[in-house]
């Protein structure tokens, strides 16, 4: 084996300008398979602290539904009444199986709703959907306990205002929602102002809140379009309400227009047969306001119908003391659930952000698939140059079999050959992508974009190398030049000796 090293470091001595186009792609490839995982890597592990820290916790706890949900809302294309999001199956016993655990932090109940957001009832604010879009200040809002959800997501903190007080109709708004209203109004809101919400999941429901403060998810962009409300708030405008069931029983004379078959008794003469203006009557204007409240009934359903179903949660999140136990924890709830009869799904961060979690995802995916590219295309570079290199070879390969060398022999210098190559400048290549992101590291390249930020966990470019992507990555550079010296090794095996003197 030293002596095929040594034949195999010469042939790429002799043939430097082959050597350097074969190993500069192999070196290419290896950089950016390590920055390229080093970025994907970045990215996923950004998702995953970014949206466990800020909106999901480690495990969410849900009702069921034939169409796809998250926290953030249904993710159908269309929304309606039969789509609504499912609440939570026995609140009551689920939280108290959760809070009694030991290895859970803490727990926290969630309704989502859509809305859109105005200054008062004089405007239309469902007319800026077709009239004025860019204007339209739409929402996705988070009707939380407030008493808990803050210690969920130690890292949300208030910039401006307090929080809702007990019983207070109130909202927090990100930054980015507090200036579009500021500029859609010309105006400055602050702490106290009231704003109206027109709630657009299930049906249209209006509901006037104060803003309480601003608040701030930290490295989180703040131009997301979340706000913070109180619970009962968004169980209105997401439907939850309580509803009215009444039979209403009617009387012999007042079903006795509905069972008679001659139109005689329903369009008689009694009902157009008296003078149509009759004499007006002398009434007391005397009325008090107070009093005319009457005129309107019993108006006693309408209010139950405005109440929120205090009990309702369309999530309960969960952080647990150790991120490492979230897995096990998500197997024993859903058997838990399956035993005792309740239709819950148990699921980990990545299904509760639902399309968003799913984006780090994605992109490894289309990142595997260039990487699948660029390794084909090497693959016939490297095969063709080596087939050259054969064909230039062909004195020395002959003369080599004229002296006794067998075709195992020949097969085994090439592969050593493309092998040596493959890990020299393999390891080049790693070695120059480790130092080119340490640098990248160190000039702390700062991310404008909210998504950016995101995405890779921070609001500084910062890449991190994996040793198991680097060693992954030198493997697949063997693969590649395994694969790229089969067909150049079957031609140089069919050179037979006489062709070292044809050549001379």
């Amino acid at each position: 084996m030293p002596v095929l090293i040594r034949i195999a470091f010469r042939n790429m001595w002799e043939h430097k300008a082959k050597s350097v186009i074969i190993g500069g792609l192999l070196g290419m490839g290896v950089l950016i398979m390590i920055v390229g995982n080093a970025m994907v890597d970045s990215a996923a592990d950004g998702l995953r602290r970014g949206y466990i820290e800020s909106y999901t916790g480690d495990v969410m706890v849900s009702g069921v539904s034939e169409q796809p949900f998250s926290i953030f809302g249904s993710e159908s294309m269309e929304m309606t009444d039969d789509e609504e999001l499912p609440i939570v199956p026995e609140y009551e016993t689920v939280y108290a199986k959760l809070t009694e655990d030991p290895r859970v932090a803490s727990v926290s109940g969630l309704v989502t709703s859509f809305g859109l957001l105005s200054r008062d009832y004089s405007e239309d604010a469902l007319a800026d959907v077709e009239t004025d879009s860019e204007n339209m200040i739409f929402g996705i809002i988070f009707g939380v306990d407030l008493s808990t959800y803050f210690d969920l997501f130690p890292g949300l903190t208030l910039k401006e205002g307090s929080l809702p007080k007990p019983g207070e109709n109130a909202v927090l708004l990100p930054q980015g929602i507090k200036d579009k209203l500021d500029k859609k109004y010309n105006t400055t809101f602050v702490p106290g102002d009231k704003i109206l919400i027109t709630g657009i999941m299930g049906g249209m429901r209006l509901r006037e809140v104060t803003l309480a403060g601003i608040y701030d998810r930290g490295e989180v962009n703040e131009n997301a379009p979340f706000i913070i409300s109180d619970a009962d708030t968004v169980r209105v405008l997401a439907g939850l309400t309580m509803s009215v069931d009444e039979t209403i029983e009617l009387d012999a004379s007042q079903t006795s227009l509905l069972a008679s078959d001659n139109p005689d008794d329903i369009f008689g003469g009694d009902l157009f047969g008296g003078d149509m203006i009759g004499e007006a009557a002398v009434v007391d204007t005397n009325v008090q306001f107070d009093n005319a409240a009457s005129l309107l009934g019993d108006t006693s359903k309408r209010e139950l119908l405005n109440t929120a179903q205090s009990g309702s949660w369309h999530f309960l999140l969960v952080r647990l003391t150790n991120e490492n136990d979230t897995y096990p924890f998500i197997a024993e709830m859903s058997d838990w659930a399956k035993e005792e009869g309740i239709q819950a799904r148990v699921a980990d961060w990545k299904e509760a952000a639902g399309t968003y979690g799913k984006m780090a995802d994605l992109v490894r995916v289309i990142f595997n698939i260039a990487i699948i590219v660029i390794a084909i295309v090497a693959v016939i570079i490297i095969m063709n140059t080596l087939v050259i290199s054969i064909i230039e070879r062909t004195a020395e390969i002959g003369t080599m079999r004229a002296l006794g060398a067998k075709r195992s022999f020949v097969r085994l210098m090439f592969l050593t050959e493309t092998l040596t190559q493959s890990v020299f400048f393999g390891l080049l290549g790693a070695g120059v992508a480790v130092v080119g992101m340490l640098v990248v590291n160190a000039f702390n390249i700062p991310l404008e974009n909210g998504f950016a930020q995101l995405l890779l966990g921070g609001e500084t470019v910062h890449l991190v190398p994996s040793a198991g992507t680097i060693i992954s990555t030198i493997v697949a550079v063997f693969l590649v030049g395994w694969l790229a010296h089969l067909y150049p090794v079957s031609i140089a095996l069919k050179i037979q000796p006489v062709k070292a003197m044809q050549s001379e």
